[in-house]
């Protein structure tokens, strides 16, 4: 399979998907919440992924799409190019900021991923990979991930998840990375901060519940540059509905996942 020619396709379903959300005449702001009232999700983000899953449809007829705004009840069939789309990844940061969100598109197969995008519209920065060629920025390619202390690692967190959302013994650790790391960040759209790995900017990203769109185009770029991906925890499966999910350069990687399953 041509999976160069299936990134191409991607950036050009991305870039036409992008002018919807650049545009001030359509750019629709009905705003309605999920199941958590904090997840929010706008008409553009039916929008986009309508838009995304016709040219993928229409190019690829035989391919699976799997994305964050549909139903996906049937399973996907066996030996399936999948395509996971993000229409829009930081949906409340695109409401309320116009900034630090996403379109992300990660093509599997066999277990695999093949082919990852994220573009940063606002920032224009588009992050590709194919499994084998390397990870770019812009044209760029991104360099493999150096090892990295923990004590001078930068990670990517929510700290709500100290105040409600995680068990005790979870809660404990990660007030212990806290204090142990150089700094935490949380720019809100998990896609773009795992790429931020691929490129250096983080060392880590964690979170306790992510789901496959969140991750799949993003992963492509982490395998490319040396960085670690898989569930935070040992009972965790990633594509499998929602789960937690660390990333990370290696060394920082194996800090963090080690401490976490530590005496469950």
């Amino acid at each position: 399979m041509d999976w160069t020619a299936m990134k191409d396709h991607a950036i050009a379903f991305i870039t036409e998907a992008a002018h919807r959300l650049y545009d001030p005449a359509i750019r629709k702001l009905d705003i309605d919440t999920k199941e958590d009232a904090d997840d929010l999700v706008t008409e553009n983000d039916y929008a986009v992924q309508r838009l995304l899953t016709k040219k993928i449809k229409e190019t690829y007829p035989k391919h699976f799409v799997v994305g964050e705004e549909g139903e996906h009840k049937e399973p996907i069939p066996e030996n399936a190019v999948t395509w996971y789309i993000d229409p829009i990844d930081g949906t409340t940061n695109y409401v309320h900021q116009y900034m630090n969100f996403s379109i992300s598109i990660g093509i599997h197969y066999e277990g695999e991923g093949k082919v990852g995008v994220v573009y940063d519209l606002i920032a224009d920065e588009l992050f590709t990979a194919v499994k084998g060629e390397g990870a770019y920025l812009n044209g760029k390619r991104l360099h493999q991930r150096k090892t990295v202390d923990l004590s001078r690692a930068i990670i990517g967190f929510n700290a709500r998840w100290l105040v409600g959302r995680a068990d005790a013994k979870t809660k404990e650790v990660f007030a212990g990375l806290v204090r142990d790391v150089r700094a935490t960040r949380s720019y809100g759209a998990a896609s773009l901060e795992l790429a931020y790995i691929a490129a250096g900017r983080l060392d880590a990203y964690v979170n306790m519940r992510l789901s496959p769109w969140d991750y799949a185009g993003a992963m492509v770029l982490l395998a490319e540059t040396d960085a670690g991906c898989s569930p935070l925890f040992d009972h965790d499966t990633l594509f499998k509905d929602s789960c937690s999910v660390l990333a990370g350069e290696k060394n920082v990687f194996k800090e963090i996942y080690q401490r976490c399953n530590a005496e469950r």
